[in-house]
């Protein structure tokens, strides 16, 4: 079986190859016993082609779409801690992209993930530190990443900043995770119960308009409004679909509008138990941020600066005011205190740290604690929206079938 290869050599270079073996393992060990470090290896399929280009080029398309961030962490924080200096390590991932050449921008076959590596190694090289060679694409790096290696860059230890940047993103992303998973069953479960609403009223209402026909004005007002909606749905399939297309269409469009998610946020947020849940991610998010900030040595005012990018526009101007504060002098408890940007919880735990100088380490500590609510708080509002959107549904469906057999009630009461 054919791999591809890329492995270090002893002197650091970079090295790509194609090997013969039986398995990965086996081929690991043929890297070792050449004096080979091996850091990617692929299996070459001889029936890719096969398959069909159209599959390997969405595949392409996929990789090339999207620069990942943390996997590009992931992989610097292996190689400058394995002693690989920073342009090598840039030029080692940028050739990984590349399939063993450094792609350049423009170049046929160039990933857009080699191209970025390319230009970021290129700009290292010719003696531009890392953070600003970063900051030159801030669509894709976040400034958090760019900030905290701009501090590492005065004493050239990129390890513990990266280090701590994925980790930093591991639990955000955790934390984003959890509140996601606790949405996934309300929104199935609505979206089935919409569905069996469509076909009661859409198929089967139109099928009892006609046994109905004859009854005229004897029919419940109600019943007479559902099957009158139920026999235009019947008559007129095609506008029905296109119609609920639009509407799907409308839905998505203002769900991604920056001005409808505030005003969504807004209304949760006067919900006493769901605003304490988003209340406690938030702050997470603000504690772990000003957490990996100030490890990295970035002074107090300077991490809030920072962190206001990542915060909704209410709690950007709190923190405004927080940094005003601590530039007049006042400690950071007391600054975040007076602006609501702290718990009980927290605020002890920020009184500790300013007491004993472990300021960043017990910002940490409290995006923990906050993190382990914003668990429990997911896992309790999944076990009580499930059940209740349940039941809001089953009444709207059994409400449906009440109506449209309530001529039968009728007929029968008239026999009697």
């Amino acid at each position: 079986m054919l791999f591809r290869v890329l492995a270090l050599r002893t002197d650091g270079s970079a090295r790509s190859l194609t090997i013969d073996a039986t398995d990965a393992p086996s081929a690991r060990r043929a890297l070792v016993n050449d004096g080979l470090t091996p850091l990617e290896l692929t299996p070459l399929s001889s029936n890719r082609a096969g398959l069909g280009a159209a599959f390997g080029n969405a595949a392409g398309k996929n990789r090339a779409g999207k620069f990942d961030v943390d996997l590009f962490c992931q992989e610097l924080f292996a190689l400058v801690t394995a002693g690989i200096s920073m342009g090598e390590a840039l030029e080692t991932l940028a050739s990984k992209e590349g399939h063993g050449t450094v792609p350049s921008a423009g170049k046929a076959g160039a990933t857009a993930s080699g191209t970025i590596l390319a230009q970021l190694h290129a700009r290292v090289r010719e003696g531009m530190p890392l953070s600003s060679a970063m900051a030159q694409h801030p669509t894709i790096f976040p400034s958090v990443l760019c900030e905290s290696l701009r501090a590492a860059e005065r004493t050239s230890d990129y390890g513990p900043a990266l280090e701590r940047f994925v980790r930093y993103r591991r639990l955000t992303r955790e934390v984003r995770e959890k509140l996601l998973a606790a949405s996934i069953y309300p929104m199935i479960l609505l979206g089935v119960s919409t569905l069996v609403l469509l076909f009661l009223v859409g198929y089967v209402v139109p099928r009892f308009a006609d046994v109905y026909a004859d009854m005229g004005d004897k029919l419940p007002s109600a019943s007479r409004a559902l099957l009158w909606l139920g026999s235009r749905i019947g008559a007129n399939p095609a506008v029905t679909v296109a119609s609920l297309a639009m509407v799907i269409t409308g839905i998505v469009f203002t769900v991604r509008t920056g001005r409808f998610r505030e005003l969504v946020m807004a209304g949760l947020q006067r919900v006493p138990r769901i605003n304490a849940v988003i209340a406690a991610a938030e702050f997470s998010r603000l504690y772990r941020t000003l957490a990996l900030l100030l490890h990295g040595g970035i002074p107090m005012v300077a991490s809030l600066q920072v962190a206001r990018g990542l915060l909704p526009s209410h709690l950007a101007r709190r923190l405004d005011a927080s940094q005003t504060a601590i530039s007049e002098g006042r400690s950071f408890s007391e600054a975040m205190r007076e602006q609501s940007l702290s718990t009980a919880v927290a605020d002890r735990f920020f009184r500790v740290g300013e007491g004993t100088g472990k300021l960043a380490e017990m910002i940490d500590r409290a995006a923990d604690f906050h993190e382990e609510e914003v668990a429990r708080g997911a896992d309790w509002l999944g076990r009580v929206i499930g059940p209740f959107l349940m039941l809001f549904m089953g009444v709207v469906i059994g409400l449906v079938v009440v109506l449209m057999y309530m001529p039968i009630f009728s007929l029968a009461e008239a026999i009697q």
